[in-house]
């Protein structure tokens, strides 16, 4: 009884085959376009996923160099506040003080067009 049931399951099987080749025989523009479909579905949204990741990518950019530029300006105050406390405690001069203002608030361009 166990054989005849084995040889059922493997004609059905059989069968099954025959007939779903038949229909992509049959239909096989169907199952082209729902590949083509499919791919383009695939396609878009992989594109929107890599543009989403890109514009992550710029934003997270754009952070790290605002955060950079705010270093970097911090970091000025805190040079200019020294020349301020020189210039009060009398050990530079008034014009020295404003050239060397100068030259650190100079700094912030070349360096924007160095990084830039």
């Amino acid at each position: 009884m166990s054989h005849q049931s084995s040889n059922n399951a493997g004609c059905w099987t059989v069968g099954i085959i025959i007939v779903g080749l038949a229909l992509l025989i049959t239909y096989w523009y169907l199952f082209l376009a729902a590949a083509v479909l499919g791919g383009a579905v695939w396609y878009y949204l992989h594109q929107k996923h890599v543009k989403e990741a890109a514009a992550a990518a710029m934003q997270a950019k754009q952070a790290e160099a605002a955060a950079q530029k705010k270093a970097i300006e911090g970091s000025k105050v805190g040079r200019i506040r020294q020349f301020k406390q020189l210039l009060d405690e009398g050990a530079i001069t008034a014009d020295e003080f404003a050239t060397q203002k100068a030259k650190i608030l100079a700094e912030d361009d070349d360096e924007d067009e160095l990084k830039f």
